[in-house]
């Protein structure tokens, strides 16, 4: 029984960091319908640190128009690591560190941000689904000005 216990929760830990990295790499290869997929219909978000907005409540579908408008004309590369995943019953956090970097092609202009991301997800029929996204900046280099999303 314990080894089926420890097997379920590697399973999940597993599945829950892979909703992560599908995320970040939805937004690189500007898949907006995979990124969609990693959502509960409705989601909270904390951009406070990069936008100055407060946390609000979206729908998902707006969530990722919103990151298509502000990336679509940028080259990006979202680094994920450092995953601590910790999963109670059918709600799991997922602790991460990121490096985003974007890239404006036509003058070569960047915007980096260095950032601790906190996800937690639900269990649903469908697999994990975030339900919450903050967004923890640490540093910022780079020009604002080439992400609509940042605060100047």
């Amino acid at each position: 029984m314990a080894d089926e216990r420890s097997l379920s929760e590697l399973g999940d830990r597993t599945a829950v960091s892979d909703v992560v990295l599908t995320f970040a790499r939805s937004l690189d290869l500007k898949d907006w319908e995979s990124c969609r997929r990693c959502f509960l219909d409705e989601i909270e978000t904390d951009y406070s640190d990069l936008r100055g907005e407060p946390p609000s409540k979206v729908a998902a579908g707006d969530f990722v128009a919103k990151r298509r408008s502000a990336l679509e004309h940028l080259q990006t590369l979202h680094l994920s690591t450092n995953h601590q995943v910790t999963v109670e019953g059918d709600t799991a956090t997922c602790v991460s560190a990121a490096v985003i970097h974007r890239h404006r092609a036509d003058d070569g202009e960047r915007f980096d941000t260095y950032c601790t991301y906190t996800h937690t997800l639900r269990r649903t029929s469908a697999g994990w689904k975030i339900a919450k996204v903050k967004q923890t900046v640490h540093w910022n280099t780079g020009n604002p000005a080439i992400h609509p999303g940042a605060r100047r």
